[in-house]
């Protein structure tokens, strides 16, 4: 998963032009953005969890400390139905989100 979002997060600076700033702020934005994808992530498994699957988390993290992002895939996908097209659709979401922000900053329309 982590490469996932790592090459998701790349893609992104690429698509909204930040990929041209200078190496110390690209390198700033991929850390800020990672964290905010796994937020977005987390949000989203979550929310689809039911009273059941709440539980299961809860005990879950109380065994697993600090689980690694593997871990975590192989548990919410065993918890949610279409978990990996949910992925999906939320990164996709987010990042139209983040490449429009990005184009209103500028004042220009990126391509998507």
């Amino acid at each position: 998963m982590e490469d996932v979002i790592q090459n998701f997060v790349e893609g992104l600076l690429e698509k909204s032009g930040i990929n041209d700033m200078p190496e110390e702020f690209k390198k700033e934005q991929l850390e800020n953005l990672k964290i905010q994808v796994e937020q977005r992530l987390g949000m989203m498994a979550i929310s689809e969890l039911d009273e059941a699957g709440i539980t299961a988390f809860e005990d879950f993290m109380s065994k697993n400390q600090a689980p690694d992002s593997q871990k975590m895939m192989e548990f919410f996908n065993a918890q949610i139905s279409g978990f990996e097209t949910k992925v999906q659709e939320t990164l996709t979401k987010f990042g139209q989100e983040f490449v429009k922000g990005v184009a209103d900053l500028k004042g220009t329309k990126l391509s998507q």
